[in-house]
C-alpha cells in the first residue's frame, strides 16, 4: 500500500509543472498574473464545491471548524502565494529550474518540519542520508541553472 501511495504522490508531483505552466501561460495571455492566480483558485474552488456538495458533510463540522488551530487555516494563503509565484517565475526561470528550486525548498523545510514534529507531524529526525539527498537535489538545481 505504501508504494501505491508513493506512486500516487509521484503522479501528483508530475502534474504540478503542468499546472504551473498552464497558469503561467494564462498569466501571460491575460497580462495579469494575479488574475490568473484568481482564476486558478476560482476554478478549483468550483470543482471542490461540486465534490463537497456530492459527499456527506459530517454533522459536527461547525464544532470541528471552531476547534481547528490557527495554523490549520493558513494553507489557502500559502497556496495563493505559491500559485502566484509560480505564474510569475516560470516565464522568467523556466519550468525545470523553477520546480527544481521549489522541490529543493520543499525538501529542506520538510526536513525541519519532520525533525521538530511541527504542525503535529510525527517526528522523523534529520540524518546524514536525508541531508545527502537534499544536497543532491541542490546540486541538481545548480546543474539545471548552469545549462
Amino acid at each position: 500500500m505504501r508504494y501505491l501511495l508513493m506512486l500516487l504522490i509521484f503522479v501528483v508531483g508530475c502534474i504540478m509543472p503542468i499546472q504551473g505552466s498552464v497558469n503561467a501561460k494564462l498569466g501571460s495571455y491575460l497580462k495579469a498574473p494575479l488574475v490568473a492566480a484568481f482564476v486558478n483558485f476560482l476554478v478549483g474552488g468550483m470543482v471542490l464545491l461540486v465534490v463537497v456538495l456530492g459527499t456527506k458533510i459530517p454533522s459536527n463540522l461547525m464544532q470541528s471548524v471552531k476547534e481547528a488551530p490557527f495554523h490549520a487555516w493558513i494553507g489557502g494563503l500559502i497556496g495563493a502565494i505559491y500559485v502566484t509565484s509560480v505564474i510569475f517565475l516560470i516565464p522568467r526561470l523556466g519550468a525545470a529550474l523553477s520546480f527544481g528550486i521549489i522541490v529543493a525548498g520543499q525538501l529542506l523545510f520538510s526536513m525541519v518540519i519532520d525533525h521538530f514534529g511541527l504542525f503535529g507531524i510525527p517526528v522523523q529526525p534529520v540524518n546524514w542520508g536525508r541531508v545527502f539527498g537534499v544536497g543532491l537535489i541542490l546540486t541538481g538545481v545548480l546543474v539545471i541553472q548552469k545549462f
